[in-house]
């Protein structure tokens, strides 16, 4: 307000300024052009994910999916062909059918054909018909009860020779698969004959019939050429029922004119197909959000002007410096001080009073940003191994009796340190021991390989001399990973065998994984071998010894089981391990770019130590695939039966997260297939496993309770969290590394996308990896017992399968007894790092409880 004082005499009013109004709001309309430019491209964005990529994804996954399922029963119905030509030509090779055949007799013939159909339930007739001089099959008596000119032409063209295909046709109203195949004698070329066999198709029918009948519709179709010239169509078998024929997809049966046609259902497109209220939430929340914030920057840039011109007005009569939030004012302020202090001039002569301006105080705002404060860092132990004064009866005592410590037979395999504790008398104790529990269960044949290590070769000639001495032979595989020891026990059917290898563990140690019968000896299984070492009372005999190199075979198979649709570029860290040749051949046969590391065998371990579960020996394989722009670098342990990965940005996957990608794979083709899984890994793996639709089953570590497990459940896929890691679809159900990582680079291929991609599509939680707790060996599953007797967690549920595992609503701790090593391993997983800390804490004080002296190291 202004106010002229001139001889305490009130001045006249001043005239009110005209003319002055607004029209129009710039604010408004500067607001409204900002806020089109924002909503076009969100407008055009949801509109390309609601019209385009949400259908095309769609799409796709169903497209995916329904090839898969034509895929995997085209596989069964061929696998069940040749099982069928393959039983029924060794039937009619025997010397029964074959004399029959000679002799010529028609009713010597019937005779054997009734005695063979008696031993295939599942044929509805069985021919046996003799190849005369002229290599023709004999039709005595017009078409020897052949049903019709298919029968008798699919004979004849067997009889010349030429392997056909089964064939389909009606008869009597129902679909029938007929199939020849020829037959001789091997030592006389004239004791030749066809055998021909017919199923009726409901058998198909029952084969296609999938798990859930619910998914859709699987149909046979026989190919053929019509009278037309154009190819015809013939429904010979089916099975379930479904309607989007949009999304049917084939699959051809190899050596066959049949392929299987599966038209997904009703319910598992609705299954698949994603709602779009999610995105018309969202959609609608960002037009809310963009409103909000016009009407935010609307009335805090209105407060702010406001503000700011009252500033300007209140020091326009002053020289004091003025600084200004908004520089578009700085010129009218310039103006406006200009202009007031030119009028204060004129109008400062004597007796003239001075404007008085009155003003409202200075009203000064503050406003604070959010504070954001760093997470706590966990701390790192020590490395002194920790001998407790426990009770003498819960530490285990080492056996010196007749050189044979305790403590090298563990929970599934025997290790120990090579030169002081495996000795040759030792390892030919153990190798009799194992020689004669071979002969009791009917196993003649032992495989035996080993690693790279300086001492393997040593253990090897007395483990060999040994079991020839019990009476076994044994066939010498060589230097080899553990797999391969594993994949010869099935390729060369003989079931079992034993791998010299340390694993995992320090160059001067090593040790015996055991195969008895095609099951990984455990616990009972080695204690026993323990003992009959000590008795010393062995089976005599004179064993022989083959050498067989594996690694062809097995090469071709994996490459014959593996496609990956687009080249990759790998880092292979063999670790100068026993995968350091094989591994990286391996990947460049599978069409991959390798980029070798330490690929060189040398049982020192020069580089780094051979342990794939200690992220430090993972440094220079993080460096190399980041310096090489890899696909991904994969590590692996000194026998090759665990990986590690790291992503193209260099960071180590770790193995429960590797086991979602597996999972999702495997259950997408697999519904209702079981995934085994160890109690270090996490909880969003048994999440994920549920989701995709398979049954999450949690089990003890250890590579051998993971392999009793799956095969006690049938589970297609294991893994535990240090790197094992277990197919039981398409391949043997045993850890094997190479062909693990082999799966990962065919999964990446066929999607198309990047591993950082699907990592970041993951559930993710804040974990620690494995940490490592020394104690003394003898003393550590004591300590475990004594723990998880004397811990109590209210707010959690206590699991003791393997050690000690609690799970909170936020997350969940173990602690556990390496059965590999002398110590205890711990590990974390929480939803954020104040709960992970939260959780920590619970922990060391549940234990300092128990036992106090214990150096816990997180």
């Amino acid at each position: 307000m202004l106010k002229l004082n001139r001889d305490n005499k009130e001045a006249p009013a001043a005239a009110t300024p005209q003319g002055i109004s607004a029209r129009g709001n710039s604010l408004a309309r500067i607001t409204a052009t900002a806020m089109a430019v924002i909503l076009l491209p969100l407008l055009l964005g949801f509109a390309y994910l609601l019209l385009l990529r949400e259908p095309g994804a769609q799409d796709r996954q169903m497209e995916h999916i329904a090839t898969s399922y034509a895929g995997q029963q085209a596989a069964n119905i061929h696998h069940q062909l040749d099982r069928l030509r393959q039983r029924v030509s060794s039937a009619a090779a025997s010397p029964l059918a074959l004399s029959a055949v000679a002799a010529g007799d028609d009713s010597d013939v019937e005779l054997v054909e009734q005695a063979m159909l008696d031993y295939f339930p599942d044929l509805i007739s069985l021919r046996l018909l003799p190849i005369d001089d002229m290599g023709t099959a004999t039709f005595k008596g017009g078409n020897r009860g052949l049903r019709n000119h298919i029968e008798v032409d699919l004979v004849r063209r067997t009889s010349e020779g030429d392997e056909q295909p089964p064939v389909s046709y009606q008869f009597e109203n129902r679909w029938i698969t007929s199939l020849a195949a020829r037959v001789s004698n091997p030592r006389i070329t004239e004791q030749r004959a066809v055998i021909l066999v017919s199923l009726d198709n409901r058998q198909l029918s029952e084969r296609l019939q999938p798990l859930d009948s619910s998914v859709g519709r699987f149909a046979l179709e026989q190919l053929y050429t019509g009278h037309d010239g154009q190819q015809q169509v013939d429904v010979i078998a089916s099975a379930g029922s479904g309607d989007v024929q949009a999304y049917t997809r084939m699959a051809d049966i190899p050596a066959t004119s049949w392929r299987v046609a599966f038209t997904p259902s009703r319910s598992l497109y609705a299954e698949l197909a994603s709602s779009p209220l999610p995105l018309y939430a969202l959609l609608g929340l960002s037009l809310l959000a963009v409103l909000a914030a016009a009407v935010l920057i609307v009335r805090r840039f209105s407060q702010s002007l406001a503000a700011e011109v009252e500033r300007v007005i209140s020091v326009a009569d002053k020289k004091s410096s003025l600084q200004l939030a908004i520089p578009e004012l700085v010129t009218i302020a310039k103006q406006l001080r200009r202009t007031t202090m030119r009028s204060l001039r004129q109008t400062s002569t004597p007796g003239i009073p001075q404007p008085l301006v009155e003003s409202e105080p200075d009203r000064d705002g503050s406003f604070s940003d959010p504070l954001f404060h760093k997470d706590s860092i966990l701390d790192e132990g020590g490395e002194d191994v920790l001998e407790l004064d426990l009770p003498e009866e819960e530490q285990e005592q080492a056996s010196d009796r007749a050189g044979f410590p305790a403590h090298v037979f563990r929970a599934y395999d025997i290790r120990g340190d090579a030169d002081h504790e495996l000795s040759n008398n030792l390892i030919s104790a153990i190798g009799g021991a194992i020689g004669t529990m071979a002969g009791e269960i009917g196993e003649q044949t032992l495989v035996v390989g080993c690693d790279g290590r300086l001492s393997s070769n040593r253990i090897k000639s007395c483990l060999l001399r040994a079991l020839m001495e019990a009476g076994r032979d044994v066939i010498d595989v060589g230097l080899v990973p553990t797999p391969l020891l594993y994949y010869a026990t099935r390729h060369l059917n003989c079931d079992s065998g034993v791998m010299i290898t340390g694993s995992h563990n320090p160059a001067d140690h090593n040790g015996l994984k055991i195969v008895l019968k095609g099951q990984t000896i455990h616990a009972g299984g080695i204690q026993e071998i323990r003992e009959r070492a000590e008795a010393g009372q062995f089976s005599r005999g004179a064993g022989r010894t083959v050498r067989e190199d594996i690694a062809p075979a097995y090469i071709e198979e994996v490459i014959n089981d593996i496609a990956i649709a687009v080249p990759l570029k790998i880092v292979i860290d063999a670790g100068n391990g026993a995968t350091s040749e094989i591994a990286p051949e391996l990947f460049q046969e599978l069409g991959c770019e390798v980029i070798p590391l330490y690929c060189e065998i040398d049982g020192k371990f020069p580089n780094h130590p051979p342990d794939t579960s200690d992220e430090t020996n993972l440094a220079d394989l993080c460096r190399a695939v980041q310096d090489n722009q890899a696909d991904f670098g994969v590590a692996f342990d000194g026998d090759g039966d665990r990986l590690a990965v790291v992503s193209p940005t260099g960071h180590i996957v770790r193995t429960d997260r590797l086991m979602m990608l597996f999972a999702q794979d495997v259950v997408s083709r697999n519904p209702g297939a079981d995934v085994v899984f160890d109690v270090k890994s996490s909880r969003h793996l048994s999440q994920l496993i549920s989701r995709q639709g398979g049954r999450p089953v949690l089990w003890k570590t250890g590579h051998a309770y993971m392999k009793q497990k799956m095969a006690e459940t049938g589970a297609l896929l294991g893994g535990e969290f240090s790197g094992h890691i277990f197919f039981g679809e398409r391949w043997y159900g045993f850890d094997d590394g190479m062909y693990a990582a082999g799966r990962l680079a065919e999964i990446l291929g066929t999607l198309g996308r990047s591993l950082e991609d699907l990592l970041a599509a993951l559930p993710q939680s804040v974990s620690t990896p494995e940490i490592l707790i020394p104690v003394a060996e003898g003393a550590k599953f004591g300590i475990i017992e004594r723990i998880a007797a004397g811990l109590s967690f209210p707010s959690g549920k206590v699991n003791t399968m393997d050690g000690v595992r609690v799970d909170f609503n936020n997350g969940w701790g173990l602690l556990r007894a390496s059965n590999t090593s002398a110590n205890l391993t711990a590990r974390f997983e929480a939803d954020s790092q104040e709960a992970l800390d939260s959780i920590m804490q619970e922990f060391r004080t549940q234990i300092a409880q128990v036992v106090p002296d214990l150096d816990l190291g997180f």
